[in-house]
Formats: C-alpha cells, structure tokens, sequence
C-alpha cells in the first residue's frame, strides 16, 4: 500500500510539472514566441520528459510539445523512483 500511495503522489508531481511546462509553452505561443526561452523553460520544467525526448529524437531543446508516449515513459521513472525509495526506507526503519 505504502508503494502505491507514493507512486501516486510522484505521479501526481510530475503531471503537474507536465502541465505547468505545458502552461508556459501557450503563454509563449500566445506572445507569438514559437521558439526560445519559454519553450526552453518549458522543457526544463518537466525534465524527465526532456530527456527522454531527447533520447528518442521526439524533439530538440527550442521546442516543447507534449507527446503521450514521453510522458508515460517518465511516469514509470516516477514510479520506480518512488518504490525505490519506498524500499530503501523500509530497509532503514527495521
């Protein structure tokens, strides 16, 4: 139970990050800024998105654009950090 509740809440976290870049990638769309400092702001915001964006080619630094299968990839790096984590905790305490 311990594990799902704070796989939740590092999911949770990171679909927040997702979405906060996501929020700064309009606003600098609807300042007519299509490349540069928002969307790399942007990118580094959700930076486990960005890096497996970059491994797979998806797309480069001056850009952000959300893809499905980046995100779900960095879901499960959440996830696993937060068993990891949970399971060294667990470790610690007995």
């Amino acid at each position: 139970m311990r594990y799902l509740k704070w796989s939740l809440i590092s999911v949770s976290c990171y679909s927040i990050l997702t979405v906060l870049a996501w929020f700064i990638d309009d606003l600098g769309w609807k300042k007519g800024i299509t490349e540069g400092s928002y969307q790399i702001v942007a990118n580094f915001v959700s930076n486990l998105q960005f890096l497996f964006k970059m491994l797979i080619g998806s797309d480069d630094v001056l850009n952000y654009h959300f893809r499905l299968l980046p995100f779900l990839m960095g879901a499960v790096v959440w996830i696993g950090i937060a068993v990891v984590l949970c399971s060294r905790r667990g470790r610690a305490v007995h």
